[in-house]
């Protein structure tokens, strides 16, 4: 399930990270660790040392492969993997929990059809001009 360096090659494909079947991030190489990755989506996830030493990130791995980006001394099982010190090297999915995080969404479902699209697009609008009105009120 893991091996122990970052691959040479650059991604032919960017991983895609879901939580619990959620696509979350489209990883790529400029993110660093896939920790930092998780985090900056606002993913629910205690870290202590960022080492790979004291093992507080580890996190169950529902499929996918990690690389280590230095080896790590937390002990592991073959489905774990310690986000603090490591990248995915394919799509890779954990079984951490999406709620709160910024996950990627999609404007319509097939089946809805032109319906779904056109409340998206209202919800869109609506936003926007929510975001319009809380800046006129702070320029006041």
């Amino acid at each position: 399930m893991t091996s122990k360096k970052r691959p040479q090659n650059l991604f032919a494909k960017a991983p895609i990270v879901r939580l619990q079947g959620q696509p979350v991030l489209l990883f790529t190489e400029q993110q660093g660790t896939l920790l930092q990755a998780l985090e900056a989506k606002k993913v629910k996830i205690f870290s202590e040392c960022r080492n790979g030493f004291c093992g507080a990130c580890k996190t169950r791995v529902i499929s996918g492969k990690v690389s280590y980006l230095n080896e790590p001394l937390a002990e592991l099982k073959h489905d774990e993997c310690l986000p603090c010190c490591c990248v995915p090297t394919e799509d890779l999915e954990l079984d951490l929990s999406p709620e709160g995080a910024a996950v990627v969404t999609y404007a319509c479902q097939p089946h809805q059809g032109k319906t779904s699209l056109a409340k998206s697009k209202q919800t869109q609008h609506e936003a926007s001009n929510t975001r319009t009105l809380k800046q006129e009120v702070f320029e006041d």
